[in-house]
Parts: C-alpha cells; sequence; structure tokens
C-alpha cells in the first residue's frame, strides 16, 4: 500500500513539473530531486541584502548565504567563545555552539567598555575569498555611514567617535580600531546593553559588496566613497557571503541556492535550496501533494486537522511548534493620520485613539476565529516572548484601547461582546469629537482642518480575506461607518505592494507583523532616529527617546523592565499600533523525502530549522 501510495504521488508530481515546465536559469535545478530541498514560503520584497532587507523572507535566504560575526544559542544569547565553542544546556541536553569568531567584553574603570573580536582563521566566502578582519570593518562602517538608510541600529550605539565621524568632523571612527590581520577593539563610551546583540551581525565580503581600491584601514578609507553607498545596494538582489548556501538566481517566484563548497563548517549534504513564493492557504495541499518538503502555515483548527488527516495512514507530515517571536499588529502612521499637521497634539491622539479603540475591541472574535488555542490577543506592543513583556500580574496592566477619553474604564466585568461593541464605539464617539469633529445626531459630519471622514487600512491577506485581522478590520469597518466614518479595509494580494507602502511612508493604516530579537531595544522602532520610526509611525516624542537611551545604558533587567513599562505606555499614548496577537508558529517537515534524524533538534523561537543546515540529508 505505502510503495502504491508513493508512486502515485510520484507520477502526479511528474506531471506537474510537465504542465509547470518553463524557462529557468541555467543553473537552477529541477525542483523535487533527491539534492533539492523546495521551502514553502510567501512573497519576498527581492532585497537579499544583509544592510538593507526589509521583509522577514527575505531575511530567510540572507541567513543562508551569510553567516554572522557572533552566534546565538536557542535561548538567543549570544555565544562569545566561537573559535572553541561554547557548551550550554538546554532542555536537559548539552549543545556545542561555533562561530568564526571570539569576543572579549571589558568594562573598563573609567566607564569605557572594550569588544575584542578575534577572528577563526581559514575561513572563506563562497567565491574562495579568505575572510578578515577588513571584511568585518568594512561590514560596520556601512551601517555607520551618515547616508546609511537601512535598518540596521548599529549607529544608535555609543561608539568612541562615531558622532564626530557621521557629522564630518573627523574621517574614521575611533573607536573601531584594527589590532591585526585578524582582530579589532571596539571602543564604546558607556555600558550599552545593545551592543552584544548588534555584533552578531552578518560579515559581508569587502571585495563585492565594496570595492578593495576604496579600502586602506591606515589612510582612513574603507571600502566605498563616505556617503555614498551605492555600489553597497548595486548587489542588493544579488547577495554573496560565507553561509552553508550560496545564491543563484530569484525568477518565477522561486529563490534558488546552490551548496557552498566552502562553508567553514563543511559543505551541506543537500545541493540546492528552492524557497517557493505562494499562498499561506497553499502551504498544507503544497506538502501533502509532495510538492513542498518544509513549510510554515498559519496554525489553526484547521491545520491541524488537515496535518491530522495527512497523517491517517502514514506518516507524511512532521511538525514542530514554538513560540512566534514577535507579533501581529496594526499601525497608524502619525503624520499620516493627524489633526492640523501636528502628529503629537491631543487632538491627534485622540483620532487616533477613536480609531484603536474600535480596532481593539474586535481582536478576541477575530484572533480565536482563525487561531483558536493557537494564538492570544496581547494588549501591549512588545513581543509576549519578551522577557520585558508586561504580565497580567503587573501592577498597572490594562487592556489595550480600554479608557474613554476622561481616562475611565470603557468596560465592565460582565459584559457581553455585544455590549462591548456598544461601549466602544461610544468612546470612540468621545475621542472623535475631542480631536475636533462635528457630531450631529450621534454621527460624525465634518473633520477638522487636515483629518479625514475616512483612512485606508492596508492588509495583505492574499486578496481573500486569509488573515488574522482581517476580521477585526472589517468588523470595525461596519462600525465606524454606523457613526459616519469610513474606513477603507484594502486586501492586497502582493505582499511587496504593502510592504513598499509602509516603507515609503505612504500608508495611512496597516496590518503586519514584527519580528523581534532576543533583546527588547526600542529603538530601531519606536526612537525619533529609529530607522523605521519615519515610515512606519513618525512617533516624535522627547520622553520616549530618552527613556529608550537610558534603557539602552543598563544590563540590569529589573530596571529596564521599569523603563520599558513606561516607553509602552507613552507609545500607547500616541496610538501608533494596536497589538493584535501572539501565535504560534509550525514548521511541517516532509517525513518522506528528508532524513528527519538529521535536522537540529530542538527547534525553538531562536534556533530555527536552517542551524546545522549542512548536517541536514534527503532520503
Amino acid at each position: 500500500m505505502k510503495n502504491t501510495i508513493c508512486k502515485l504521488l510520484a507520477a502526479i508530481l511528474a506531471c506537474i513539473l510537465l504542465v509547470g515546465c518553463g524557462k529557468q536559469p541555467a543553473d537552477t535545478p529541477t525542483a523535487q530531486t533527491r539534492d533539492t530541498l523546495v521551502v514553502g514560503t510567501q512573497n519576498f520584497d527581492g532585497k537579499f541584502s544583509p544592510f538593507f532587507y526589509t521583509n522577514a523572507y527575505d531575511g530567510d535566504v540572507i541567513s543562508l548565504v551569510h553567516f554572522n560575526l557572533l552566534p546565538t544559542d536557542r535561548e538567543g544569547a549570544v555565544v562569545l567563545k566561537g573559535i572553541a565553542g561554547e557548551t550550554r544546556p538546554y532542555n536537559g541536553t548539552a549543545y556545542t555552539y561555533r562561530g568564526i569568531a571570539d569576543c572579549a567584553v571589558t568594562e573598563n574603570p573609567d566607564g569605557t567598555v572594550f569588544y575584542d573580536i578575534t577572528l577563526k582563521e581559514g575561513v572563506r566566502f563562497s567565491d574562495g575569498t579568505l575572510v578578515d578582519i577588513d571584511d568585518v570593518i568594512f561590514s560596520l562602517y556601512v551601517p555607520l555611514d551618515p547616508s546609511y538608510d537601512g535598518s540596521m541600529t548599529l549607529y544608535s550605539l555609543p561608539i568612541e567617535g562615531l558622532q564626530a565621524y557621521r557629522e564630518g568632523d573627523a574621517r574614521s571612527v575611533s573607536g573601531i580600531q584594527k589590532t591585526g590581520d585578524y582582530s579589532l577593539r571596539l571602543v564604546l563610551t558607556e555600558v550599552s546593553a545593545t551592543a552584544i546583540y548588534n555584533l552578531a551581525t552578518a560579515v559581508a565580503p569587502l571585495h563585492y559588496y565594496g570595492s578593495e581600491a576604496l579600502y586602506d584601514y591606515e589612510n582612513q578609507m574603507f571600502g566605498f566613497p563616505k556617503g555614498d553607498l551605492s555600489q553597497v545596494k548595486a548587489v542588493t538582489t544579488r547577495p554573496m557571503g560565507g553561509g552553508p548556501y550560496k545564491f543563484v538566481s530569484y525568477a518565477g517566484g522561486v529563490v534558488t541556492l546552490q551548496a557552498n563548497e566552502h562553508y567553514w563548517k563543511g559543505a551541506p549534504k543537500i545541493q540546492y535550496i528552492q524557497f517557493q513564493e505562494g499562498q499561506d492557504a497553499d502551504k498544507i495541499s503544497g506538502m501533502v501533494a509532495g510538492t513542498l518538503d518544509i513549510t510554515d502555515p498559519s496554525y489553526s483548527p484547521e491545520t491541524a486537522k488537515a496535518i491530522e488527516n495527512a497523517n491517517r495512514n502514514m506518516p507524511v507530515l512532521e511538525t514542530r511548534m514554538v513560540s512566534n517571536l514577535g507579533y501581529g499588529y496594526v499601525g497608524i502612521h502619525a503624520k499620516n493620520v493627524s489633526v492640523g499637521g501636528e502628529p503629537g497634539s491631543e487632538a491627534s491622539k485622540n483620532l487616533r485613539k477613536a480609531l484603536a479603540t474600535i480596532i481593539a475591541v474586535y481582536r478576541d472574535v477575530a484572533v480565536d476565529s482563525y487561531y483558536a488555542e493557537y494564538a492570544n490577543v496581547i494588549h501591549y506592543p512588545i513581543s509576549d516572548t519578551s522577557w520585558a513583556a508586561p504580565r497580567p500580574t503587573d501592577e498597572g496592566f490594562r487592556e489595550a484601547f480600554s479608557v474613554d477619553v476622561n481616562g475611565q474604564p470603557i468596560y465592565s466585568p460582565g459584559m457581553s461582546a455585544q455590549e462591548r461593541y456598544t461601549a466602544a464605539q461610544t468612546a470612540a464617539l468621545a475621542y472623535f469629537q475631542a480631536a475636533g469633529y462635528a457630531v450631529k445626531d450621534g454621527k460624525l459630519v465634518s473633520a477638522p482642518n487636515g483629518a479625514a471622514l475616512e483612512y485606508e487600512v492596508l492588509i495583505g491577506a492574499g486578496g481573500t480575506g486569509n488573515h488574522p485581522t482581517f476580521m477585526a478590520l472589517r468588523m470595525a469597518a461596519e462600525s465606524l461607518e454606523e457613526i459616519g466614518f469610513r474606513l477603507i479595509v484594502t486586501d492586497i494580494s502582493n505582499f511587496s505592494q504593502l510592504s513598499n507602502a509602509v516603507n515609503s511612508g505612504s500608508a495611512e493604516l496597516f496590518a503586519l507583523a514584527w519580528g523581534a530579537s532576543a533583546d527588547p531595544d526600542m529603538y530601531q522602532l519606536y526612537h525619533s532616529q529609529g530607522s523605521s520610526n519615519e515610515t512606519n509611525y513618525y512617533l516624535k516624542d522627547p520622553a520616549l527617546d530618552e527613556l529608550i537611551l537610558l534603557a539602552r545604558q543598563s544590563t540590569d533587567r529589573t530596571y529596564r523592565k521599569l523603563l520599558y513599562r513606561q516607553c509602552l505606555d507613552i507609545i500607547g499614548d500616541w496610538a501608533v499600533e494596536i497589538p493584535m496577537y501572539q501565535r504560534k508558529n509550525v514548521f511541517l517537515f516532509s517525513a518522506q523525502r528528508i532524513n528527519l534524524d538529521t535536522l537540529t533538534p530542538d527547534i525553538t523561537t531562536f534556533w530555527g530549522w536552517e542551524n546545522d543546515i549542512e548536517q541536514l540529508e534527503m532520503r
């Protein structure tokens, strides 16, 4: 019976491949051979640069093409002695973590901090070029350049001489000191809790992303003209690094990677990996049909049932489930949704709170309908996986957007769902009035200067409403329409259109999800100079900026958590983000095509299937 089913699947697959045959790059393998692992993913932006990627799916490709200066373990902690390796326990098992570098951290009596980095010798990039400390120095100078506009926040660290360099008063950063062909010292002027996480970043080849002719450390040249990153950006769609795989092509919705024979841990056993774009709704069927080997569908009761049905006669799908390192949210751009062109005014905050109050009240029914017990509603804009996230038992903890314009609770215990919806609508109307909207007979009749009676919310639900936030937005739109306001819910099928609108700063409201890191630093998203603040939120609050910087200057988690709680309250007051849900991630693996004994054990929030990829085998 087993052989008959396998032959039938093989026949169907052969037909699919013949029908779907088209022009492919010369180096692109035929999918579903023993040498090819096919991964079902979603839409790429095509920005495969470690410096400029904005999409998590692009990041998945980068993680295989590049290696990081310092690795992290299964709990998200940075490994400081990668050359010899560090052995750390997890879930009753001791695991050894290795990397391409060591880092010794020294806190000095004068308050400065040294990060002495030593590279492993003999490591090569995928073209065979040896890696040395000049590649690391180049990789540091790119995100420190005054013209850098990517998402990395290295420029926000208190590196000695950095501000003088960025402001044009110095030709180099005095705190980046080359100490040998394979070593450097990074000097910080004060303690920074986030610095070590910023060093766990990709090392890019100078000769590919920059120019060796423009690199001369002694003469303060670092691989590109200061203020001009055009060469670095020119290869954004064609990455090259020293990771386990090298980039071949991105065409027809497929990213193809080939095993890197120079990988420092040893060449991967699987020759090719193909990341196949598709809709989330098609991931399970792709696994069952045998056209996908690994994927990560949104987990829901329907997903669980589909997996159970697939495994009814024989083991077809192997599952691994972890908490998602990140959360879903609805963002509101403060400049685009404001009154009188003043994003930080009380009137503008009240406008956004009106919208947030209505959307927030429908989170429970939407998340439960989509995920059931496989996700939960969250009330603060921070991943529940973080140690800094507020807990229900914390003093002052409250439901998101649950107070009225006078600061009084909107809801009371025992309210039915419909009573909550009515209470939220009443509170929203009061917020609109406080923002300067005119109201007659319980409906909005005019908007104040610079505001509107309608705004658009963008959501990437595949054009079919398949998204955990879609129901909440549709119900919110209906409620707002009853009081004279139009919320236009635009369901975008091509995710890149949504991300482009957000990244350009043109979106008004939008539904997205943040990927988090092990450290809860808020600089990138919420500091006024953060790389994602301008485009996503336009949140410019001096008090928030000060708190974010204070939290960076301490390694005391209790103290930092208190500061972050104050930050979260300010973000809530600006009403630029409505936290929606924290979900579980499920990874599916083909038990028929993958040798599961070679899959990395103990997959966690911080340790994915891509780790130890060089050991993975196909059957």
